[in-house]
Protein backbone atom coordinates (compact mmCIF):
# COMPACT_ATOMS: atom_id res chain seq x y z
CA UNK A 1 0.00 0.00 0.00
CA UNK A 2 1.77 3.78 -0.84
CA UNK A 3 0.86 6.21 1.57
CA UNK A 4 -0.78 9.42 -0.16
CA UNK A 5 -1.38 11.61 3.26
CA UNK A 6 -1.80 15.34 2.06
CA UNK A 7 1.96 16.81 2.21
CA UNK A 8 4.06 14.28 2.48
CA UNK A 9 6.19 12.40 -0.36
CA UNK A 10 4.52 10.32 -2.56
CA UNK A 11 5.63 9.20 -6.27
CA UNK A 12 2.78 10.99 -8.67
CA UNK A 13 4.75 9.04 -11.69
CA UNK A 14 6.80 5.37 -11.80
CA UNK A 15 7.96 4.38 -15.38
CA UNK A 16 10.42 1.77 -16.58
CA UNK A 17 11.89 3.27 -20.43
CA UNK A 18 14.90 2.70 -22.46
CA UNK A 19 16.26 6.40 -22.16
CA UNK A 20 15.48 9.15 -19.64
CA UNK A 21 17.21 12.76 -19.19
CA UNK A 22 16.32 16.12 -18.02
CA UNK A 23 16.57 18.96 -20.40
CA UNK A 24 18.33 22.56 -20.06
CA UNK A 25 14.63 23.95 -19.72
CA UNK A 26 14.13 21.43 -16.75
CA UNK A 27 11.27 19.14 -19.11
CA UNK A 28 12.14 15.72 -18.66
CA UNK A 29 11.75 13.10 -21.40
CA UNK A 30 11.33 9.53 -21.16
CA UNK A 31 11.97 7.49 -24.37
CA UNK A 32 10.75 3.92 -25.28
CA UNK A 33 8.39 3.00 -22.02
CA UNK A 34 7.87 -0.14 -21.22
CA UNK A 35 6.46 -2.56 -18.45
CA UNK A 36 7.20 -6.08 -20.18
CA UNK A 37 10.27 -7.93 -21.20
CA UNK A 38 9.94 -11.34 -23.40
CA UNK A 39 12.98 -13.15 -23.02
CA UNK A 40 13.32 -16.62 -25.05
CA UNK A 41 15.02 -18.66 -22.62
CA UNK A 42 16.12 -17.93 -18.69
CA UNK A 43 18.45 -17.40 -17.11
CA UNK A 44 18.04 -13.87 -19.08
CA UNK A 45 20.41 -10.52 -18.84
CA UNK A 46 18.59 -6.71 -19.79
CA UNK A 47 21.60 -4.31 -20.74
CA UNK A 48 20.33 -1.29 -20.07
CA UNK A 49 17.39 0.64 -19.19
CA UNK A 50 16.10 3.50 -16.79
CA UNK A 51 13.80 3.77 -14.00
CA UNK A 52 12.27 6.74 -13.36
CA UNK A 53 10.19 8.59 -10.42
CA UNK A 54 8.62 11.60 -10.00
CA UNK A 55 8.22 12.42 -6.02
CA UNK A 56 6.01 15.16 -4.93
CA UNK A 57 5.15 16.72 -1.59
CA UNK A 58 7.23 17.51 1.33
CA UNK A 59 9.82 15.16 3.01
CA UNK A 60 13.50 15.70 4.82
CA UNK A 61 14.89 13.12 3.54
CA UNK A 62 17.71 13.44 1.85
CA UNK A 63 17.52 9.81 -0.20
CA UNK A 64 14.75 7.75 -1.44
CA UNK A 65 15.34 3.89 -1.43
CA UNK A 66 15.16 1.72 -4.13
CA UNK A 67 14.75 -1.95 -4.33
CA UNK A 68 14.49 -4.43 -6.69
CA UNK A 69 12.41 -7.65 -5.57
CA UNK A 70 12.05 -10.93 -7.85
CA UNK A 71 8.68 -12.57 -8.22
CA UNK A 72 9.11 -14.84 -5.29
CA UNK A 73 10.39 -12.19 -2.83
CA UNK A 74 13.98 -11.73 -2.71
CA UNK A 75 15.72 -8.65 -2.47
CA UNK A 76 18.04 -8.20 -5.78
CA UNK A 77 19.02 -4.60 -5.71
CA UNK A 78 19.42 -2.04 -2.95
CA UNK A 79 20.29 1.53 -3.38
CA UNK A 80 19.80 4.81 -1.50
CA UNK A 81 19.31 7.27 -4.72
CA UNK A 82 20.14 10.90 -3.31
CA UNK A 83 17.20 13.73 -4.03
CA UNK A 84 17.25 17.33 -3.22
CA UNK A 85 13.71 17.76 -0.55
CA UNK A 86 13.53 21.79 -1.49
CA UNK A 87 13.53 20.71 -5.38
CA UNK A 88 11.07 17.94 -4.60
CA UNK A 89 8.91 20.29 -2.21
CA UNK A 90 9.14 22.84 -5.44
CA UNK A 91 7.77 19.93 -7.92
CA UNK A 92 11.00 19.07 -9.54
CA UNK A 93 11.50 15.80 -7.86
CA UNK A 94 12.74 13.90 -11.04
CA UNK A 95 14.62 10.91 -9.98
CA UNK A 96 16.41 8.80 -12.89
CA UNK A 97 18.11 5.41 -12.03
CA UNK A 98 20.06 3.67 -14.52
CA UNK A 99 20.19 -0.24 -14.40
CA UNK A 100 22.59 -1.71 -16.34
CA UNK A 101 23.08 -5.72 -17.16
CA UNK A 102 19.87 -6.88 -14.73
CA UNK A 103 19.71 -10.36 -14.61
CA UNK A 104 16.22 -12.13 -15.30
CA UNK A 105 16.25 -15.50 -13.77
CA UNK A 106 12.28 -16.41 -12.96
CA UNK A 107 9.38 -15.00 -15.33
CA UNK A 108 6.60 -13.04 -13.27
CA UNK A 109 6.53 -9.74 -11.79
CA UNK A 110 9.17 -8.10 -10.47
CA UNK A 111 8.87 -4.83 -8.51
CA UNK A 112 11.14 -1.47 -8.19
CA UNK A 113 9.74 -0.51 -4.82
CA UNK A 114 10.54 3.36 -3.58
CA UNK A 115 10.70 3.56 0.08
CA UNK A 116 11.72 7.25 2.29
CA UNK A 117 10.90 7.93 5.80
CA UNK A 118 10.12 4.59 7.00
CA UNK A 119 7.36 3.45 4.04
CA UNK A 120 6.89 2.77 0.07
CA UNK A 121 6.16 5.85 -1.52
CA UNK A 122 5.23 3.75 -4.63
CA UNK A 123 6.21 0.66 -7.10
CA UNK A 124 6.94 0.43 -10.98
CA UNK A 125 6.28 -3.24 -12.05
CA UNK A 126 8.24 -5.22 -14.56
CA UNK A 127 6.75 -8.29 -16.09
CA UNK A 128 8.98 -11.15 -17.39
CA UNK A 129 7.90 -13.56 -19.39
CA UNK A 130 9.33 -16.53 -21.77
CA UNK A 131 8.13 -16.36 -25.63
CA UNK A 132 8.84 -17.64 -28.63
CA UNK A 133 11.60 -16.66 -31.00
CA UNK A 134 8.50 -15.89 -34.00
CA UNK A 135 6.18 -14.36 -31.93
CA UNK A 136 5.16 -10.83 -32.35
CA UNK A 137 5.68 -8.28 -29.57
CA UNK A 138 2.63 -8.37 -27.43
CA UNK A 139 0.26 -4.94 -27.38
CA UNK A 140 -1.63 -3.16 -25.20
CA UNK A 141 -4.62 -1.29 -26.34
CA UNK A 142 -5.63 1.85 -24.92
CA UNK A 143 -8.77 2.65 -23.79
CA UNK A 144 -10.95 4.95 -25.66
CA UNK A 145 -12.49 7.59 -24.18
Amino acid sequence: MVDRTQGSLSMRLGALCDHALVGQDGKLSLIGIFDHIGVMQLPAQHPRFFVVSVLHGETTSEAVEMELVAPDGRSLIREAIAIDPENVSMGNGNLIAEITMLPLDQTGRYEFRMSAEGRIIGVVALTVSLVESNQPPQLHALPRA
